[in-house]
């Protein structure tokens, strides 16, 4: 990673970017460690406050090389939320439920997981998964690291509740990301054979793209990906392409913000269960 001068990035961001960058020593030290064995001090924090910010620091740090890591509340085991470039909080500013339905949910990706069950409560609704942090975990943390919890065998794991995500990629691009029909919204796209002042979306591109890698390796993915409630050897490649369309949300749920930086999410929700009961 280039050496940047943290004053340098604050004035090239100064007109995109509305919200805060930390760069002090005490900030860097607080998001040097995670709930992990590990500490790698970075560069700095940034807490954007709207998709426009997280849109601005990814095209920014694309172009810089820096590298950005997605932080909810921090409680990764295995240091997925700590590195060495900039510390994109989301738990500060993206803490609205934007909207509950009959069956869904509209949330920002910095809710906390108890707070979002406290409110889908007065519906006679809750979220299934149950981490064992759920107390401070935050709705993003769960989608990136499929969270599941005690429950698992019964409710299964976030990837089951995911109805669509809006993702923001390296290079600023951002898009919704549900089941994409494949015939008819998103052919196979060939940019090499695009007429002149035809252009393709990122999305088009990439649903375009994965459609023709998970065909072409559909029996190494069914012959080497173990079946499994939640794997988190890799990504997740079972069930996400069926013969009309395509599950990207499957697909990055779990990606622990290697393939995007998750702002909002639309997910399903369950109705509270009648009994509970406890056996030792």
């Amino acid at each position: 990673m280039p050496l940047l001068d943290p004053q340098r990035i604050t004035e090239d961001l100064a007109g995109s970017f509305t919200g805060e960058l930390r760069f002090d020593a005490l900030t860097r030290a607080m998001y040097a460690s995670d709930a992990s064995l590990y500490e790698i001090t970075p560069l700095g924090v940034a807490y954007p406050r709207h998709r426009d910010d997280v849109v601005a620091l990814s095209k920014y740090c694309a172009e810089q090389s820096i590298p950005l890591i997605s932080r909810g509340g921090g409680t990764n085991i295995t240091g997925g939320s700590i590195g060495d470039g900039i510390i994109v909080d989301l738990s500060r500013h993206f803490t609205a439920i934007e909207e509950i339905s009959e069956n869904s949910v509209r949330v920002q990706a910095g809710v906390v997981r108890d707070t979002l069950n406290k409110k889908l409560r007065e519906a006679g609704r809750y979220l299934p998964p149950d981490p064992s942090t759920t107390a401070v975990t935050t709705v993003g943390g769960m989608l990136g690291v499929d969270a599941a919890g005690a429950h698992a065998v019964r409710v299964g794991s976030m990837r089951d509740y995911v109805r669509s995500i809006e993702i923001v990629l390296a290079g600023g691009e951002w898009f919704e990301a549900k089941r994409e029909p494949l015939e008819k919204l998103f052919p196979d796209v060939d940019p090499a054979l695009m007429q002149p002042g035809e252009s393709v979306t990122a999305k088009q591109s990439i649903v375009s793209r994965l459609t023709r890698l998970l065909r072409d390796n559909e029996a190494l993915i069914r012959d080497r990906e173990p079946p499994l409630i939640r794997n988190c050897a890799g990504y997740s490649l079972r069930s996400v392409l069926s013969r009309d369309d395509l599950n990207l949300p499957r697909l990055l749920v779990g990606s622990e913000g290697t393939l995007g930086i998750f702002t909002e999410a639309t997910l399903h929700t369950s109705p509270l269960p009648a009994h509970r009961g406890v056996a030792l």
